[in-house]
């Protein structure tokens, strides 16, 4: 079988094709990755700011109202995290194994402390249950 120019002008295509096709998934992998380290970025930077508000609310029962302001503002903010995570919007296994024991504490801490401890809340904030059942098995 003899080989025309036309026949090496459409390899060279699907050749070109094929790098093209290769290149735009890789972009779309990391800019996917790059997404999902923007939304945790975020969503970290409001734990932080909400931790540092929580370390200048004075002891005392008289400021207890103030404190289970931010604990729900804090848990809130978490059980969006879980439900990105739960929903595979944050789907990178790293990503999620490193903020693992983050999430843990929170709700050894002041969810179960000070959040559970109110009847009101026996059932809110299921995607953060969820996924910490989760994590927890694992």
């Amino acid at each position: 079988m003899v080989l025309t120019s036309s026949d090496y002008i459409q390899i060279i295509v699907a050749i070109i094709y094929a790098i093209a096709l290769f290149y735009t998934v890789v972009t779309f992998r990391r800019t996917k990755e790059l997404d999902q380290i923007t939304i945790t970025e975020t969503i970290f930077n409001d734990l932080r700011q909400l931790d540092r508000e929580l370390s200048k609310i004075p002891s005392g029962s008289q400021h207890d109202p103030s404190r289970i302001e931010l604990y729900s503002r804090l848990i809130n903010t978490i059980d969006w995290l879980s439900f990105l995570v739960n929903k595979k919007a944050i789907s990178d296994k790293r990503m999620i194994e490193y903020m693992k024991p983050t999430l843990m504490q929170y709700y050894e801490d002041p969810f179960v402390q000070n959040i559970l401890a109110d009847e009101r809340y026996s059932n809110s904030y299921p995607d953060f249950r969820k996924l910490y059942q989760r994590m927890k098995m694992v």
